[in-house]
Parts: C-alpha cells; structure tokens; sequence
C-alpha cells in the first residue's frame, strides 16, 4: 500500500494500526508529498493508494485526479481530517473507492475497509478483464554520447517515417536542455514547451495537453525551452518522467530526443521502451559512447533495449561492424552515412528539413525496426516520402 500523508503522526499511526492487523499483512510504503507519491505509483508494485486530501503541494481532490490519471486501475482510498458529506460524495464520484476521517479512524476498522477495498477491485476487475485495452505507447529516445552527433536529426525523421509507415500517432518530445533543435527543425515556435507541462503535471489531463503541443509534419511535437532555461528553471526529471507515463495513453509512439549525455538524460531513460545512442565513428565518438554505454549500465538500464546508431559514417568505414561492436560493448543497429553537405545545402536554399536518399532510406529501414513491419526493399518505386505533410511542409521536407 502507499500511503501519501504529510503528517509524520498520523503516518506512524497508520502504520501500527495496520501492523496489528489479523488476517491481513499491508507492507506500507510512504510518501509525504503528491508528487514523490506519483513517482513511487508509477515505478509498480502497488496495490492501493491511501491518500490525504491536505498536503503541500495539493488540495482538496486535485491530487485524487492525478492519481486516477496516472493509475486509473489502482483503487484509492482518501483520508482526511475533514468530516464533509458533500466532499465524500464528490470524492466517491471523482473515483475514489472510500473516503475515511481521521478523527474516525481506528485500527481493526481501517484494516477491514482496506481489505474490502482490495477485494472489491479485484472483482471489479475480473468482470471487466475481457474489454479491450488501451496499448500503452512505445517510447523511443535518441540520446546523443556527445553533442554534435546529429541525435536530433535522426529522432526528427525516425518520429516522421514511424508515422509514415504505421499511420499511427506519434508524439515527437524535446528532452535536449541545451537547445531547441527540434523546435527549429521543425519549425515551430510556440510559447508552450517541456517547462509547461512538467509545471502542470499535476493537473494534466488530455484537453490540457492538447494546449501544449503543436502538430507539424503529421506529428504532435512538444519542444524544450533551450538554453533560455537558467539550471534551477528546467524541469525535474522526476516529472519528466511523470510526463511521459502520462502521455504513453495517449499516443501509439512516442519519440524523445534526449540530447547529449548528462545527469538529466541518465534519470529519464528508465521510461524509455528502447534507447538508440548516437555517436560518430572516430575515436572520440566511440570512447564517448563506451563510456555512456558503462554509466547506463551501472544505473540499472537494460543492456537489451539499447543499440548503437552511428552517424556521418565515411566511405570506406574505419571500422568493421563487428569492430565497433566489441570496442562500444552494443550491437550496432545503423551505421548512417556521410550526408552533412545534403542537409547543408538544403539549410542555405531556407529548408529546415532536407532530405538525402541515402539518409532517408536509413531512417526508413530504422523505423521498420522499431515498427516490426517488412522493410521496404524498392525505395525507388515507393511513394514521395513526407506524402502525408502539406505541401510547404513536404517541400521543406524532400527538399524539392
């Protein structure tokens, strides 16, 4: 059970009301604030949430909503010093399963209404276990060993061919502190960003979100705030990470681009479903990237669900694959070739987004990976890449 409650009495007395309990044994895991609360529901494991209606950065039934958003099949009970029939009744309509005062509160009582609680859901949700689900979104990060990789480059166009080729909803997220690329790739510039939403996260729902991205490319797009954010004004990555369970309802696909290596990056990778890091293939590049590689490694990160994409690859390469393989410690799953002077030129004549044949036929063969569909073999015969955008967009896309 997780009890979210500020008051360290009342903690203590819950606790030990439960530890006497007969027939039943809680392990009770606590939090003195809604949001750590949030981050404890959202790593698993959690049966029942008892929640206070009065803590210090929620009140009243906000922080009931923020919990039936982020884990609407979890039953939650509130505990509250208030003795209001009104607020009980709104409580109970919000989603609450019971609504208890303190000034009530005893012992065999709580852990007999607890156990009813778990009960009822648990039927609750053996009526309803044969209703379709909602999938829950694959989130796909590019994080870059060191900057100037082209890690947002290829997270602009995996997110585009992931939409292109499944005709799904993609979210395409700028997690990069340090610039707004893909805001300025995509060009789009809204006074909403990254900054917004983790504010906002714990009154999100999905008509909120909508006010906070923008679509572009056939793709929803939330974009950083850049270097403009001073260090203590940039989001938390606990509510980044927050965000992201949010959203994944939302979406079939979501996209991250994570920037370059950092703290920040290392705190957010664990909601990602499959991290690809981007490096170049000299010697830098590669120690940047076995060093990365060790530091993910060490926090906890799957080994598994983490490839290696290497970018402005030379012809011929320096390396074998199997080479690389053996000095970074991953499979590499895309050695990208040389198309700086393509996307340059397509830069001077005003396009944001060019295209290179060779790039593009990459990107695609990247997103049928991560797709699971049949790779497309005749890129010549196949339709104009980007059909689905408006035609400016599409231009500024293929560079034509």
């Amino acid at each position: 059970m997780l009890l979210i409650e500020d008051n360290p009495g009342d903690t203590e007395l819950v606790k030990a009301s439960l530890a006497d309990a007969a027939g039943a044994a809680f392990q009770v895991v606590s939090a003195e604030a809604l949001l750590p609360g949030l981050d404890w529901l959202v790593r698993g494991d959690i049966d029942l949430v008892l929640l206070d209606l009065s803590l210090p950065d929620s009140q009243g039934l906000h922080g009931l909503n923020a919990v039936r958003t982020l884990a609407p099949s979890i039953p939650v009970v509130l505990l509250t010093g208030w003795d209001s029939e009104s607020l009980a009744l709104r409580a109970i309509e919000s989603g609450a399963q019971d609504y208890l005062v303190k000034s009530k509160l005893q012992g065999p009582i709580l852990a007999r209404i607890l156990q009813h609680v778990i009960v009822r859901q648990k039927t609750q949700a053996e009526f309803s276990s044969h209703e379709p689900r909602l999938e829950q979104a694959k989130v796909v990060g590019f994080l870059g060993a060191k900057g100037g990789v082209g890690s947002t480059t290829i997270a602009c166009h995996a997110a585009m061919e992931l939409k292109r080729q499944t005709g799904n909803r993609v979210l395409l997220m700028d997690l990069d502190m340090t610039s707004n690329g893909i805001g300025f790739a995509m060009n789009v510039n809204t006074p909403y960003g990254i900054m917004e939403a983790s504010d906002d996260i714990l009154h999100l729902d999905e008509d909120r979100w909508k006010k906070l991205v923008v679509f572009a490319g056939g793709l929803d797009v939330l974009q950083s705030g850049g270097p403009v954010f001073r260090e203590e004004k940039q989001p938390k990555a606990e509510r980044v990470r927050l965000l992201l369970h949010f959203v994944r309802s939302l979406y079939q696909w979501i996209v991250v681009d994570l920037g370059r290596m950092s703290s920040f990056s290392v705190l957010v990778v664990p909601e990602v479903s499959r991290l690809y890091l981007v490096s170049i293939c000299d010697v830098l590049g590669l120690a940047k990237a076995k060093s990365a590689v060790d530091v993910l490694c060490e926090t906890g990160f799957d080994r598994e669900c983490l490839a290696l994409t290497l970018n402005h690859v030379a012809a011929p390469a320096s390396f074998s694959r199997g080479e690389l393989e053996e000095l970074v410690g991953l499979p590499v799953d895309s050695m990208v070739p040389e198309c700086r002077p393509d996307f340059q030129e397509s830069f001077q004549k005003g396009k944001r987004l060019g295209e290179s044949r060779k790039f593009q036929e990459h990107m695609a063969r990247m997103a049928a990976k991560i797709a699971g569909v049949e790779v497309e073999k005749d890129t010549q015969a196949q339709k104009p890449r980007f059909s689905f955008l408006p035609g400016g967009l599409r231009r500024a896309a293929t560079g034509t």
